[in-house]
C-alpha cells in the first residue's frame, strides 16, 4: 500500500460512511494524517465536506486505551492494539460503533444520503408505511381501488341520480333497499361534486374503464414525490434518530468489501477501534 493508494482507500471509506450516515464521531488515521468528522460543511478534504484534516499525526495518540492490565504499582496499563505498520486505523463512537460492535444500524435521519434512502425504501417497509399513512394505499392496484371507491362507494355521497331514476323509491328498488340501510337518502348526490353534469358523466365513464396501467404513471409520480417529501422532512429533523436493524448486515458487508478491494483485512483493537493488515 503506497501513500496514493491509501489516500484512495481513505476517500472511499469517508464516502461510504457519509452515504449511510456513519461518519459522525469517526476518525481515520493513515499516512501520518488524521481525517475526522466535522459538523461544519466548510471543513473539507478534497471534494469531501464535513472532514477535518490534520497532518503529521501520531496514530498511537488515538489508538491507545486503558486495558485491564495493572503495573507493579497497581495502575491501569495503557496499550495500543493497532498494527505497528499503521497502514490505516479507525477510532469511532456513535453510529459506526453501533454497527461494528452491536450489529445494528442506528443513525441520524438527516445524515443519510439520498442514495442510501433509495436502498432503504426498496428493502424495508418504511416507504410503504409512510404511503399508507398519507394515502391509505401502498401500490398502484390499491390506489386504483381507492379511486373507484371514492367515486362509486364514497360514504359521504349517494350515487342516486334523478336524471337516471325518476324517484328516490325507484333508485331504492334498484339497489334492493341497501340505500336505506346506509342512509343515502340524506346524502349529497355524487354529481354535485362536479361543475357540470357533463363533467360528471364523462368522469364516471372514464372511471368505469380505468385499469392499473392507466393510473400507474400517476402512482409512480406520487411515490417519487413522497420519497422527496420524506427525505426533506428527515433533513429538517436534525436530531431525529432512526433504527433500521434489518439492513445492518448489508451495510456491514459493503464496509468489509472496501477493505477487500484494497487487499486488506481489519481486526478490532478496543470496542471503539480497528486496524488494518495486508492480506497474505
Amino acid at each position: 500500500m503506497d501513500n496514493s493508494k491509501t489516500q484512495l482507500l481513505v476517500s472511499d471509506l469517508i464516502r461510504f460512511l457519509q452515504k449511510w450516515g456513519l461518519w459522525e464521531d469517526t476518525t481515520i488515521l493513515a499516512n501520518g494524517n488524521r481525517y475526522s468528522y466535522s459538523a461544519e460543511r466548510a471543513c473539507c478534504y478534497g471534494s469531501l465536506n464535513y472532514v477535518k484534516f490534520e497532518e503529521n499525526v501520531n496514530p498511537e495518540d488515538y489508538t491507545r486505551g486503558i486495558t485491564e492490565e495493572r503495573d507493579c504499582l497497581g495502575n491501569p496499563v495503557w496499550r495500543s492494539f493497532s498494527n505497528p505498520e499503521h497502514i490505516l486505523d479507525m477510532v469511532y463512537e456513535g453510529p459506526l460503533c453501533m454497527l461494528l460492535r452491536y450489529d445494528t444500524y442506528e443513525t441520524r435521519k438527516s445524515e443519510i444520503s439520498e442514495e442510501a434512502w433509495e436502498y432503504i425504501f426498496d428493502h424495508t417497509d418504511i416507504l410503504d408505511d409512510y404511503l399508507y399513512e398519507k394515502y391509505e394505499c401502498q401500490c398502484a392496484s390499491d390506489f386504483l381501488e381507492k379511486i373507484l371507491e371514492d367515486k362509486f362507494d364514497n360514504p359521504d355521497y349517494t350515487v342516486w341520480d334523478p336524471l337516471v331514476f325518476d324517484t328516490w323509491e325507484e333508485y331504492q328498488e334498484f339497489v334492493n333497499g341497501e340505500a336505506y340501510e346506509t342512509g343515502e337518502e340524506n346524502l349529497t348526490p355524487t354529481y354535485q361534486r362536479y361543475g357540470t353534469y357533463e363533467e360528471y358523466t364523462a368522469d364516471m365513464e372514464i372511471s368505469e374503464s380505468l385499469s392499473v396501467e392507466d393510473i400507474r404513471p400517476v402512482w409512480e409520480q406520487i411515490v417519487s414525490d413522497t420519497k422527496t417529501e420524506f427525505i426533506r422532512k428527515c433533513v429538517l429533523e436534525e436530531t431525529g434518530i432512526i433504527s433500521i436493524p434489518e439492513i445492518a448486515g448489508h451495510i456491514k458487508t459493503e464496509f468489509d468489501k472496501i477493505f477487500d478491494r484494497y487487499g486488506l483485512w481489519y481486526d478490532f483493537g478496543f470496542s471503539w477501534s480497528l486496524t488494518c493488515y495486508k492480506k497474505e
